[in-house]
């Protein structure tokens, strides 16, 4: 026996030989790049630093899963999308997948998913049953196979990549510095009339991006910032707020609204920082030239006289939803379907609610399995929030606060596939209950050693 586990140790590689043989092909690989683009330094320059970037994007995969969420709303400036011969989106996920394969190679810790998830499953087997009676098959077939590879990954990912709070903690940094660039250079076209974009041109995509990075900053870094570096915070703030009234985007600035005044009544300390925050909006409202258009779109929030001007065209949208399902309750009319089963494919291309696409598109019985999903997270926040003595007290607040973001912004914008963050902060809220369960375990053992001890 001992010589079968001495044998079976000398074919194992030891970590000295490891890098060794990792340093012997980074130098193999830096020489051959030296030699090709000697003649090139500037390119040289940037292969070396595509090659870093890569290794530290497998190395912490964390980094990867923040970029990953953002990636769409930056691909679409031509600039960046030539930056590689493939679609950056696609990479990216390659990437991600690599990365989490080299994490269980290294035997990282990995977070178990919750019994609720299993109900993915029949949920992605309805979405390939209706292929069969979709109106249009090849719209179906590319809708599954994005949900199935791009947006199932978002899902996925945090459990693999998330395994320990301070991974958590790198993947919000790394998703804060990325998504106050894009609100940074949103920026640029203040004093114009049109609304703020991203990088791809989307005004929602911005709202999103950028209510997150203000609940980021109000609910992890500003607190931990003492007078007078807090004002560091509240310029931080003030970027990403500028770039989400500037977005014009109503749902990312309702669920703003709401988090920002539920986080007053866990600390009432906050009011202090508001009023700060207020005094200077106020202050410096006049010298910052935001596009009327945002303003005006914002402002039919209050300004609507009725639901159907509030809605305007959603309203036909949501309409049409709710007579596909009327007339396709149990199967829905395909996966794909409300777009091409609509009167014009051209404009109603989603219903703008991803639990009445789920519904219309798959039938009652898939809906309900979305519902249950998101039900179960919503209590397993609740319970989170609740626990204030906990050591992951922060994680579980900014996951509850960024999960009822991604609840808001599904509900009113967007589709199954369109918007990764949604889907991305419901599997936040179970990797802190992995957290938590964590945590009590170590807590159990160790009330169980005195006893042991003393038996």
């Amino acid at each position: 026996m001992s010589r079968t586990m001495t044998f079976g140790a000398s074919l194992m590689p030891s970590r000295p030989r490891v890098a060794g043989a990792a340093i012997v092909a980074g130098s193999l690989v830096s020489g051959a790049a030296f030699s090709v683009f000697a003649a090139k330094p500037e390119i040289f320059a940037c292969v070396l630093g595509g090659i870093a970037a890569l290794v530290a994007l497998l190395l912490w995969p964390e980094f990867s899963l923040a970029l990953y969420v953002v990636i769409g709303d930056v691909k679409g400036d031509e600039r960046i999308a030539s930056l590689l011969p493939w679609d950056l989106t696609l990479a990216l996920g390659v990437v991600l997948v690599s990365g989490i394969m080299l994490n269980l190679l290294r035997g990282k810790r990995w977070v178990a998913m919750p019994p609720t998830y299993f109900l993915f499953i029949p949920l992605a087997c309805l979405m390939t049953a209706s292929l069969s009676y979709t109106p249009v098959f090849e719209a179906g077939l590319e809708k599954l196979g994005r949900f199935l590879y791009v947006t199932s990954l978002a899902v996925i990912a945090p459990f693999f990549v998330l395994g320990t709070p301070q991974a958590m903690k790198r993947f919000l940094a790394g998703f804060a510095l990325a998504a106050f660039t894009i609100c940074a250079w949103s920026l640029h076209a203040l004093g114009g009339s049109e609304r703020l974009v991203t990088p791809s041109e989307n005004t929602i995509g911005l709202g999103h991006i950028a209510c997150a990075l203000v609940l980021l900053i109000w609910l992890c870094v500003i607190p931990r910032m003492a007078f007078p570096w807090r004002a560091l915070g509240y310029g931080l703030l003030a970027v990403a707020a500028l770039a989400l009234v500037g977005s014009g985007s109503r749902g990312p600035a309702i669920a703003c609204g709401v988090v920002l005044l539920v986080s007053l009544f866990y600390d009432r300390r906050r009011w202090i920082d508001l009023a700060v925050l207020g005094g200077i909006g106020f202050l410096a409202l006049p010298f910052v030239k935001l596009p009327g258009s945002s303003i005006d779109y914002l402002g039919t929030l209050v300004a609507s006289r009725s639901m159907d001007a509030l809605m305007s065209f959603r309203g036909d949208l949501l309409d049409n939803g709710w007579a596909i399902l009327r007339q396709h309750p149990v199967l829905g009319i395909g996966i794909q379907g409300f777009r091409y089963g609509s009167p014009n494919p051209a404009v109603y291309n989603w219903p703008h609610n991803i639990f009445l696409e789920i519904a219309c598109e798959l039938g009652l019985p898939a809906a309900l399995f979305a519902c249950a999903i998101f039900g179960s997270a919503i209590r397993e926040s609740f319970r989170q929030v609740r626990q204030h003595a906990e050591s992951y007290r922060d994680l579980a607040r900014i996951a509850a606060a960024l999960l009822l973001v991604g609840i808001i912004n599904g509900t009113n914008t967007g589709d199954i596939n369109s918007d990764r963050s949604t889907w991305l902060f419901l599997s936040l809220v179970f990797v802190v209950r992995g957290y938590r369960l964590a945590y009590s375990n170590q807590a159990a053992q160790r009330m169980e050693a005195p006893r042991s001890l003393a038996a």
